[in-house]
């Protein structure tokens, strides 16, 4: 008895040694190995999307992306605007050729242009604090109201997300450009540009604007295919029967926008319209014999390539072209001298680096802009 209890214990002791270890015990270094490398992996990837390196260094603040991006989404955008009206937005545009010589593409072009932007302003900001400049009240409401409206659609949602554009941060940005927009133009107006002698170089009668109104009617038309088509014969003696019909009453109205019906789809009435002698919208021929009517006058019908019109002359003289050529003429010549003046006075007096290595990692057109295709 006492002989089958002793055989009976070593069998279980026997048993209790042979019994496999706990798959957990087997496994555990190599399950801390893999969680180590796990862990390494998603904070390496944590790392790479969180950290944000120093792009440019001014007056001892260091810039990255984050604090830049209001600048560069201003840059993206506009030439995001050039690739969806030119390519459809597929991204051709960015990569075109912008300097054939160095074989600079718009994207290489294109970030140089947001990079010198942002130094600009945050160091004309800097300058304009150095000299006392602040905010209005006035500034301040204008810059509540334009944030509102940035964030209410101004700026895509995806793109407000993607860039974390938060109310605080475009209230701070903003009130940087409109304080170097301000600090500018005050130093713009001391710089005495002489107007008159840049309107030497502007012809008057070059710009001399003709205010008209017109009655006109197509010669052309859309065949099934999209393709715009001249008319037959038949159909363009129709339109030309058409607009007689109203330039018999056009001669003895006051009032052309009364004289075609609501519906009408064919003759079209133009309230406002005007020319330069410079315009190549009008053939030479019609123009002259515009450009000699007297204020009042009214046209017989007129032959163009693409329609017949009927012309009233509302203002033979006008000067709102010249006026705006030599206005566009004056802040040409006050933006290079306010440039200058920048590059040979103000910059030099800041202390800045500009971190091209860091800079490489990022690519116009996926900056700042959501959505992109690459």
């Amino acid at each position: 008895m006492n002989k089958s209890k002793k055989l009976q214990v070593k069998k279980e002791k026997k048993n209790r040694l042979m019994e496999p270890k706990s798959a957990s015990l087997i496994s555990l270094p190599w399950l801390i190995g893999s969680i180590v490398v796990v862990v390494a992996l998603v904070a390496a990837l944590l790392f790479d999307q969180l950290y944000k390196p120093t792009l440019m260094t001014i007056d001892g603040k260091k810039y990255t992306i984050r604090d830049l991006s209001y600048y560069f989404y201003n840059v993206e955008s506009q030439y995001s605007y050039m690739d969806y009206l030119f390519f459809g937005g597929d991204g051709s545009y960015w990569d075109m050729a912008a300097d054939n010589e160095s074989g600079q593409t718009i994207r290489d072009a294109s970030k140089t242009e947001a990079v010198n932007y942002a130094l600009y302003c945050e160091v004309l900001y800097n300058e304009a604090v150095s000299e006392g400049y602040s905010l209005t009240d006035e500034e301040n409401q204008t810059i509540s109201e334009n944030v509102s409206n940035l964030l209410n659609g101004q700026i895509s949602p995806a793109a407000i997300r993607k860039n974390n554009f938060t109310k605080a941060y475009l209230t701070n940005l903003l009130g940087k450009t409109t304080l170097v927009n301000r600090y500018r133009q005050d130093k713009i107006d001391q710089l005495n540009i002489d107007v008159e002698e840049i309107k030497k170089d502007i012809n008057y009668e070059d710009y001399r604007q003709y205010d008209i109104e017109t009655i006109s009617i197509s010669k052309k038309t859309t065949d099934d295919n999209g393709t715009v088509v001249d008319l037959s014969e038949e159909e363009k003696q129709a339109a030309y029967d058409k607009i007689k019909a109203v330039y018999e009453q056009a001669k003895t109205s006051e009032d052309w926008s009364t004289l075609l019906p609501d519906d009408e789809t064919e003759l079209v009435y133009k309230s406002d319209d005007s020319f330069i002698k410079t315009d190549n919208r009008f053939s030479e021929e019609m123009k002259e014999k515009v450009m000699a009517m007297d204020n009042g006058d009214i046209s017989d019908i007129i032959e163009e390539e693409n329609a017949y019109y009927i012309v009233r002359m509302i203002n033979n003289n006008s000067s709102e072209s010249y006026d705006e050529a030599v206005q566009n003429a004056v802040e040409e010549a006050e933006s290079e001298a306010f440039n200058k003046m920048y590059n040979d006075e103000i910059l030099p007096k800041h202390q800045y680096t500009i971190n091209d290595k860091a800079l490489k990692k990022y690519k116009m057109g996926s900056i700042t802009i959501a959505n992109s295709y690459y």
